[in-house]
C-alpha cells in the first residue's frame, strides 16, 4: 500500500492492470520487503530501537495535533491554489491525513495478522505437545480456519455487481448457506450466551456492591431497583396502573363537592410511574454523572496520548 495513492501513474509503483502478473510480483516484493523490514527492527539492539520507535510516533501524532490546532480549508475546491503559506499548511495537511489514516488501517492489519499468529502459535505448540485440555485447542484451530476459508470464499459474492440477489434466500448458494451457519447461526449465537452467563456473575456483582450498608448504597439501591423494574414491561404496566388509579382518585375526592373534576390536581402523582422515575434518574443524575465521567476519561486519555507522543512512558526514550 506504500504510495500507492501517488495520482501520477507514472510515479505509481503498483500502476498495474488488476490481476497482471506483474502487479503480483510486485506485491511479493513489498510483502518479502515489509518482513525484512521487521526482521532487521527485531534484530536492532533496543538502544537503537526505540529511537526508530519514539521518531516514528512523533512524526504520525504531529500531522494529528497540526490537523487539530491548524486553520483547516473549508469549501476547497480540487483546482483551488493555496494562498500564503498558512493555507499551504492546511491544504498539506487535509491531502496528508488520509495517507495517514491509511497507514494506520495498515497497521492496524498487521496488529491483526499478530493476534492471529500469536494464537496459533501458542495453541499449535498445546496441541502439538499435548498439553492439559489441548483438545480445545484443536476445536479452536479448526474453527478458526474453517471460518476463514468461508469467509473468504463468500466475500466475493457479497461484493459483486449482482450482490443484491442474495436479499433473497432463494439466490444463495452453499457457501452462502455455510456463511450464515457458521457466522450468524453459530458465532452470534454463542456470544449471546455468553453475554447471558456473564448477566448472573453481573447481578452476583451488583448484589454484594448495592446491600443496605450506608445512606449512599440504599440510594444506589433505590435508583438501581428502579432502573431494573422500569424495564420490566409486566411490573411497569401494573404499577403505572396503580399510580393512575391513584391519581384518578385523588381528583375524584380531593374536589369540593359539585365543583367541576380538575385532571391536574393529582398530576403530581404521575411522577411516580416507573417510567417516569427511570427518565428523571438517567436524564437528570446519570446523564451529568457521565458527563463528569468522560470529562475525567478524556482528561486522562489526553495525558496518556501525550506521554505517548513524546515518549515519555517506561520503554520510551527516556528509558
Amino acid at each position: 500500500m506504500l504510495f500507492a495513492q501517488i495520482a501520477d501513474p507514472r510515479l505509481n509503483f503498483w500502476n498495474d492492470t488488476n490481476g497482471s502478473l506483474t502487479l503480483w510480483v510486485k506485491i511479493v516484493l513489498g510483502f518479502v520487503a515489509g518482513v525484512l523490514l521487521v526482521l532487521i527492527l527485531s534484530r536492532t539492539p533496543p538502544q537503537y530501537r526505540k529511537y526508530v520507535i519514539g521518531t516514528s510516533t512523533f512524526i504520525a501524532g504531529v500531522v494529528y495535533i497540526l490537523l487539530w490546532l491548524w486553520p483547516a480549508p473549508i469549501n476547497r475546491q480540487a483546482a483551488t491554489l493555496p494562498q500564503g503559506p498558512v493555507e499551504g499548511v492546511g491544504f498539506a495537511l487535509d491531502d496528508a491525513i488520509q495517507r495517514v489514516s491509511d497507514f494506520s488501517n495498515i497497521i492496524g492489519g498487521l496488529f491483526l495478522g499478530l493476534g492471529v499468529f500469536s494464537l496459533v502459535r501458542i495453541h499449535g505448540r498445546k496441541l502439538v505437545k499435548q498439553q492439559q485440555d489441548w483438545g480445545f485447542s484443536l476445536v479452536l484451530l479448526i474453527c478458526m480456519v474453517i471460518m476463514v476459508v468461508v469467509g473468504y470464499w463468500d466475500f466475493p459474492s457479497r461484493i459483486a455487481a449482482d450482490a443484491d440477489k442474495l436479499q433473497i434466500q432463494a439466490n444463495w448458494s452453499n457457501i452462502n448457506y455455510a456463511r450464515d451457519l457458521l457466522f450468524n447461526g453459530l458465532l452470534q449465537t454463542m456470544d449471546s450466551a455468553m453475554f447471558s452467563l456473564i448477566a448472573f456473575y453481573i447481578l452476583s456483582a451488583a448484589y454484594r456492591a448495592f446491600r443496605i450498608r450506608s445512606v449512599e448504597a440504599t440510594i444506589l439501591l433505590a435508583a438501581a431497583l428502579v432502573m431494573i423494574l422500569s424495564v420490566m414491561c409486566g411490573v411497569t404496566y401494573m404499577w403505572n396502573s396503580g399510580v393512575n388509579a391513584m391519581t384518578q382518585h385523588i381528583v375524584q375526592h380531593g374536589a369540593a363537592p359539585g365543583a367541576p373534576l380538575i385532571p391536574d390536581s393529582g398530576a403530581f402523582i404521575q411522577n411516580f410511574k416507573l417510567n417516569s422515575m427511570s427518565d428523571w434518574l438517567q436524564n437528570t443524575l446519570q446523564s451529568s454523572s457521565l458527563r463528569g465521567i468522560d470529562f475525567g476519561i478524556g482528561i486522562g486519555g489526553l495525558a496518556m496520548g501525550m506521554r505517548i507522543w513524546l515518549s515519555l512512558e517506561k520503554g520510551g526514550l527516556s528509558a
